[in-house]
C-alpha cells in the first residue's frame, strides 16, 4: 500500500502530470470560449444554434495538437523540460489558436455540419482564447505551485551567487513548474550548508549519486566556463535536460536562434529595436489604444477633477520633468497627488532626516510621504494619477509600455545603460511595474528596464499589458 502511495505521489509531482494539466486547461478554456461565443451569438443576435459538447470537442482537439506541434507544453510531452521564456509563449499560443480555429473554419466549409455554421463565433471563440487561455495557464501554474504537483526536481551546479539567485528566481515562479532539490559545489566548506533556502549536497564530480539518491534528471549549471568543459561529457551521461545559464544577466536571450557552422556552435541575437516595421506598428496600436481609453475615461475624469480641485488648492494636473527618447526633457502629465508647495517641503525633509534623505537617493521616492494629498494617495495606490499620460502617447513623447520616465539625476543610476535606456519613449507601464513595482530595488529596476528594451517585442508588450492589469487590480506594489 505504502508502495503504491509512493507512486502516485511521484507520478504527481512529475513533469509529465503537469503537461496533463495544462492540456486539460487548454482543453477546457477554448471549450468554454466557444460556448460562450456561441451563447452570445445566439442570445443577442438570434443567430445560429445553441452548441453541443460534440460541436465544441474538435476545437479542443485540434488546439491541442496544435500546440503540440508548436512545443507549447514544457518542449517536450514526453520529455518536458523548461520550454519557451514566457513572451515566445504568448506567440506561439496565438500562432496556434489562429491555426486551430481557421482548420476547424475550413472544416464547416467542406462538411458542412448538423449545427449551422457560425463563423462569426468561430472569429470570437479565436479572439476570446487568444486573450484568456495565457491567462487560464498562469492560474492553473500558480494552483500547481501552491498544491505541490507537476513539479519538475532540480539540481544547481554552482553555489555562487548567480545560483543562488536562480535558486530564488524559481522559488518565486510558477512559469517553469521547478523544485529546487539543492546545490553541487567543489568548494567544501559550503557543503551541508543551506543557501537561498536550499542545501549544498556535494560537489560536482558527485552529480549522477545526488541526482539518482533525490530522483531528478534536470540540471542547471551556473559554473564558470572552466569547470563547465570539465564536467559537461559527465554530466550528458546521466541528465536528460541540461541548462546553461551564462553569468551576464541581461543578455537578450528571448531572441536568440541556435545556429550551426560546421564543427562550430554559435548564436544569431535580433534587434528588433532596428527593425521599422515593429516600431510602427507597436507606435500605431498605441496610438489608437490610447485614443479609446481617453474617450473611455471621461466620465471617470468628470469625477476625479472636481474630487482634486476641491479637496486641495492648486492645479488638477501636474506636469513632471522627464528625460524622453534621445535624453530630451518631457513632461510628464499626471493628476496632482502632492500639496502645491511639496517641492519646498521635500527639501526641508531632506535636509532635517538624514535617514529620509538616504531613501530618496537610493530609490528617488519616500514612504509614507507627507506631501502626498489624502486623494492623491488613493490615486497612486490605485494608478490612477497616471491617466493622462495617455495625452502623452498621443502627442508622441510617451508609449503605453517602454522603461519608466527616469529624472535627469537618476541618469547616474543608469550608468552605462544609459546609452540603451534614451533609444526608447518611455512607458506609462513597463517590465519593472509588473514585476514588483516599488518593491523591487534600484539596481533591479534599472535591469529590468535594459532587458526590455534588448528584448523589446509586441509579444512582451502584450505580456505587460495584460499583467499590468491584474497589478493594479491587486494593487501589487503600489504607493
Amino acid at each position: 500500500m505504502s508502495y503504491t502511495i509512493e507512486k502516485i505521489r511521484e507520478f504527481l509531482n512529475h513533469g509529465f502530470f503537469r503537461i496533463i494539466l495544462l492540456m486539460l486547461c487548454d482543453g477546457a478554456c477554448v471549450i468554454g470560449c466557444t460556448f460562450i461565443s456561441s451563447i452570445f451569438f445566439k442570445f443577442f443576435f438570434a443567430y445560429g444554434e445553441d452548441w453541443t459538447l460534440r460541436a465544441a470537442l474538435p476545437f479542443a482537439i485540434t488546439l491541442l495538437l496544435c500546440n503540440t506541434l508548436f512545443s507549447c507544453y514544457n518542449g517536450s510531452i514526453l520529455y518536458p523540460g523548461a520550454g519557451v521564456n514566457k513572451i515566445e509563449e504568448i506567440r506561439r499560443l496565438a500562432g496556434s489558436v489562429c491555426i486551430a480555429h481557421i482548420l476547424i473554419l475550413l472544416w464547416y466549409v467542406f462538411f458542412p455540419q448538423t449545427e449551422e455554421m457560425q463563423i462569426p463565433a468561430i472569429v470570437s471563440s479565436m479572439i476570446l482564447t487568444m486573450i484568456l487561455l495565457p491567462i487560464t495557464r498562469g492560474l492553473v501554474r500558480r494552483v500547481m505551485k501552491f498544491l505541490q504537483i507537476g513539479q519538475t526536481r532540480i539540481l544547481i551546479a554552482g553555489a555562487g551567487k548567480g545560483g543562488a539567485q536562480i535558486a530564488f528566481e524559481f522559488s518565486q515562479d510558477s512559469y517553469f513548474g521547478f523544485k529546487v532539490v539543492g546545490f553541487l559545489d567543489d568548494d567544501t566548506q559550503k557543503h551541508n550548508q543551506m543557501l537561498s533556502g536550499y542545501p549544498v549536497l556535494g560537489g560536482l564530480a558527485e552529480a549522477q549519486e545526488i541526482a539518482k539518491k533525490y530522483k531528478t534528471s534536470y540540471l542547471v549549471c551556473c559554473i564558470p566556463v572552466p569547470a563547465l568543459s570539465k564536467f559537461y561529457r559527465q554530466f550528458t551521461l546521466y541528465f536528460k535536460h541540461i541548462m546553461i545559464v551564462p553569468a551576464t544577466q541581461i543578455f537578450p536571450i528571448a531572441w536568440v536562434t541556435p545556429v550551426s557552422i560546421g564543427v562550430f556552435s554559435g548564436f544569431e541575437i535580433k534587434n528588433k529595436l532596428l527593425q521599422p516595421f515593429s516600431r510602427l506598428l507597436k507606435m500605431v496600436v498605441e496610438i489608437v489604444l490610447s485614443a479609446v481609453a481617453l474617450v473611455g475615461l471621461l466620465p471617470l475624469f468628470l469625477i476625479l477633477v472636481p474630487l482634486i480641485k476641491f479637496t486641495s488648492p492648486g492645479p488638477v494636473f501636474y506636469p513632471a520633468l522627464r528625460l524622453g527618447q534621445n535624453g530630451k526633457k518631457i513632461k510628464v502629465w499626471k493628476f496632482r497627488t502632492m500639496y502645491e508647495d511639496a517641492d519646498e517641503k521635500l527639501e526641508q525633509l531632506l535636509s532635517s532626516d538624514p535617514a529620509l534623505r538616504a531613501q530618496w537617493e537610493k530609490d528617488f521616492k519616500l514612504q509614507d510621504d507627507p506631501r502626498i494629498t489624502p486623494i492623491g494617495r488613493f490615486l497612486r495606490k490605485t494608478s490612477l494619477d497616471e491617466l493622462p499620460q495617455f495625452w502623452n502617447v498621443l502627442n508622441g513623447t510617451m508609449a503605453i509600455i517602454g522603461p519608466r520616465p527616469i529624472v535627469e539625476k537618476e541618469v547616474k543610476a543608469y550608468g552605462k545603460h544609459y546609452l540603451l535606456r534614451e533609444r526608447v519613449k518611455p512607458g506609462i507601464t513597463g517590465l519593472w511595474q509588473v514585476s514588483g513595482r516599488n518593491d523591487v530595488d534600484y539596481a533591479l529596476r534599472v535591469m529590468l528596464d535594459t532587458y526590455y528594451i534588448m528584448n523589446w517585442s509586441v509579444w512582451m508588450d502584450y505580456y505587460i499589458f495584460f499583467k499590468t492589469v491584474y497589478i493594479v487590480l491587486m494593487r501589487k506594489g503600489a504607493r
